[in-house]
């Protein structure tokens, strides 16, 4: 059985329009979980998630959401028990975009906006954290290293990107793993810990950019869930 945490703020689910959208895009990325794993995959609101409750469920493998809300409007304990599991990491855990921060965040690491536009600059998505500088789109992300994540995927997979802030620094006890030029940190992975965040989102795949596919599939066989 997989899990896949959804982190979004409660305020987004309560909003009706944002809501219908969310939920059909949480159970988008459990269709292609399961399909691609051959497992059963739980969706659970991150407030819902206790290192109990995951033994409880015969969890193998957790998958982190990304998120909208700026991490501020979390408060001081919302995270608390999620960032507990990620640093216990007794499963195979892979969190995109927030859930990379997320993890990052979990083990001291700072966060924050890349940096602001330039005068001459477009911005991709006035609407969302206007006057920021924003990766959006699918992106060449460059591969630092041989790691079984990206295996079979080249020297620059195309990942879709939807975000202004990343993190600052490599949080200790992790390794870059990718990169891009706007945004340093775009792959972790622990050393000794089987815990990865992709800034990226390799759940957004689609038929024409499919490299966020096999992102997956190879989680899924660090994990021992494939062969």
């Amino acid at each position: 059985m997989l899990c896949y945490v959804d982190i979004e703020h409660e305020k987004v689910l309560q909003d009706s329009e944002k809501r219908l959208t969310h939920l059909a895009r949480c159970m988008d990325v459990k269709l292609k979980l399961e399909e691609l794993s051959g497992r059963a995959c739980l969706v659970q609101h991150y407030s819902r998630v206790t290192r109990q409750r995951l033994e409880e469920w015969g969890i193998q493998a957790l998958l982190i959401s990304g998120n909208e809300t700026d991490w501020a409007d979390y408060g001081q304990t919302a995270l608390i028990e999620l960032q507990q599991v990620l640093r216990t990491a007794d499963r195979p855990i892979l969190g995109f975009c927030g859930g990379c921060q997320l993890i990052a965040m979990a083990y001291g690491a700072p966060l924050g906006p890349m940096r602001r536009l330039s005068a001459d600059e477009d911005d991709p998505r006035p609407d969302f954290a206007p006057g920021y500088f924003k990766e959006w789109g699918f992106t060449p992300v460059r591969v630092l290293q041989t790691h079984p994540l990206f295996n079979g995927l080249g020297e620059e997979p195309v990942l879709w990107e939807n975000h202004y802030w990343e993190v600052k620094e490599v949080p200790p006890g992790f390794e870059v793993l990718a990169s891009t030029t706007a945004c340093r940190i775009q792959a972790i992975g622990h050393t000794t810990k089987p815990l990865y965040g992709t800034q990226f989102h390799p759940e957004l795949y689609t038929e024409e950019h499919a490299d966020g596919r096999k992102v997956l599939i190879n989680f899924f066989r660090i994990a021992g869930i494939l062969a």
